[in-house]
């Protein structure tokens, strides 16, 4: 496999992966314009963060198969884009867990202490005591917004210099955050009792804004606040007016929502403002421990298909639960089935698995039901990272739904699929730990083995039709392997499903359909 590395990631990265025979070439510097006319010749692209892995860019990446951030930041790459290519996006949480949490205590203390301020004032000849008295840090609350594990990290350090810390992350259990003395309190609340704010969230369309002119006159006057985990968070414009009033005491920035920041950016004018151009996770050790990480993870996926620290294939996580490939390889088959039997302009499909063991298996499930219809219908190479995406591209409405357990079977998939005025339906289960089995079609209890060329039609029951079909095989010189027979008593009509050795020319498809009483069939090929 090719890869690329750009941004710099430090050189262990290329070696590891090179010694695992993979082809890697390193560009540490390269524009959009570079990189749009080259990625079409790499299976994997690692960057760190300023490289822009753009929907433009992934467009022409027709190999890519797995896009390698070297840090914990993803919103570099275009998720949605990689995910619909079906690419794997892989970053490293955790390994510069140490380096961005001392970078933020470091900016915290600068900020309350004023250091880089007196440094430049005291370079320029001056001796100005008075006028960089600062505040202590003991005693004083600490909210922190975002408590995933460089959240946790700085808390653990500010506790050390007796700040009480408070923090808001929907996610972390009360009982949890209790153990690290960390008090869990509404996002509002943060904000009124803070006197140093400190943010360690992700950017995402919920954390855009956050903080900006409404909450702003929630907090304390003389509020310091640290940002060094994403710029856009914090809306600069507003700040810039907080600290203007006297609201915002101090600001310690890391990020900017545009980077490389403007040098005329009105917050570099203010005197209360330090800044760092992105550096928090910018140590040594830091670069070494993303490099050999992400390097170590492509490793592994490339071996046995492990996915740690992917962002965007939770379905393929699932897919290597134990038990699991058999009930995959069932699902990708009735999903084929019913597309080759599917009413016109199908654009609704419902998935239902049944069983205490597909209980948490609904999204691989769906995904592999999804990968059989498209690989059937599409042209274009779907896989379980894409499914749902190609799905809504081409209009599909999805829906999934579990049922704790089926009156026949023990665990069991149905797929659904229906335009405005007809609902097709085919369900399946495994007997034994291997042996698939289609066990119903419509309201039809039909049993066969999805393998094969399948001959599938309804009738009218009726004496004879299936001597006729069964005639015009022997006519065209085709062995039947296996018939499976159904009727349904209440409407008088029949489903009869023949796997035959041999191809099915589509002249004797269409004499089949000419039988009498048959009124619709179809060949079904895996």
């Amino acid at each position: 496999m090719k890869v690329l590395i750009t941004d710099g990631v430090d050189s262990q990265c290329g070696q590891i992966l090179t010694k695992n025979g993979f082809d890697v070439t390193e560009r540490a510097k390269i524009s959009k314009e570079e990189l749009q006319e080259i990625i079409g010749d790499f299976d994997i692209l690692i960057v760190r963060s300023a490289t822009k892995a753009t929907a433009n860019i992934l467009e022409h990446g027709t190999k890519l198969k797995l896009i390698g951030r070297a840090g914990a930041g993803v919103d570099n790459i275009d998720i949605e884009a990689a995910t619909r290519k079906g690419a794997i996006v892989m970053n490293t949480p955790g390994g510069n867990t140490i380096s961005a949490a001392e970078h933020a205590c470091a900016m915290m203390l600068s900020a309350a202490r004023r250091i880089p301020q007196a440094t430049a004032d005291l370079k320029l000849g001056h001796w100005n005591k008075k006028q960089f008295t600062g505040v202590e840090l003991e005693g004083k609350t600490l909210s922190i917004i975002g408590l995933g594990k460089i959240g946790r990290e700085v808390a653990l350090r500010m506790q050390a210099f007796g700040m009480k810390t408070i923090a808001y992350d929907p996610m972390i259990p009360d009982e949890y955050a209790a153990q690290l003395h960390i008090e869990l309190l509404p996002l509002h609340e943060n904000f009124i009792h803070a006197d140093f704010i400190t943010i360690h969230s992700s950017l995402n369309e919920s954390t855009r804004n956050l903080i900006a002119k409404e909450t702003f006159e929630l907090m304390k006057e003389g509020v310091i606040i640290v940002n060094c985990a994403r710029g856009g968070i914090i809306n600069e414009a507003d700040l810039a007016e907080a600290i203007i009033s006297g609201k915002v005491a101090a600001v310690a920035l890391d990020v900017f929502e545009t980077e490389p920041v403007n040098p005329n950016h009105p917050l570099l004018k203010l005197e209360q403002v330090i800044a760092t151009p992105h550096i928090a996770a910018s140590t040594v050790e830091a670069q070494e421990k993303v490099a050999i990480q992400i390097a170590e993870q492509i490793v592994e996926w490339k071996k046995c298909g492990k996915l740690a620290g992917a962002v965007n294939a939770s379905a393929a996580e699932l897919a290597q639960a134990p038990g699991v490939h058999t009930y995959l390889n069932l699902a990708e088959k009735l999903g084929a089935v019913i597309a080759q039997m599917a009413p016109p302009n199908a654009h609704k499909m419902t998935v239902r698995t049944s069983g205490e063991f597909l209980h948490t298996l609904s999204e691989v499930i769906t995904a592999a039901a999804l990968k059989g219809f498209l690989d059937t219908t599409q042209k274009e190479k779907t896989n379980y990272i894409n499914a749902l995406s190609m799905a809504k591209e081409c209009g599909i409405t999805l829906t999934q739904k579990f049922e704790k357990e089926n009156r026949d079977y023990t665990n069991l998939i149905r797929i659904e699929l229906e335009n405005e005025h007809t609902k097709r339906m085919i369900g399946g289960t495994l007997f034994g730990d291997k042996e698939l089995r289609v066990v119903m079609i419509d309201q039809f209890l039909v049993e066969f083995k999805p393998e094969g060329n399948i001959l599938i039609y309804n009738n009218i029951d009726q004496p004879g039709v299936i001597a006729n079909v069964t005639q015009l095989m022997l006519q065209h010189n085709l062995n039947i392997a296996y018939v499976a027979l159904s009727r349904d008593e209440t409407t008088a009509l029949a489903m009869t499903a023949i796997v035959v050795d041999g191809e099915v020319s589509q002249k004797l498809l269409d004499d089949v359909r000419e039988v009498n009483g048959v009124e619709v069939a179809h060949l079904v090929t895996l």
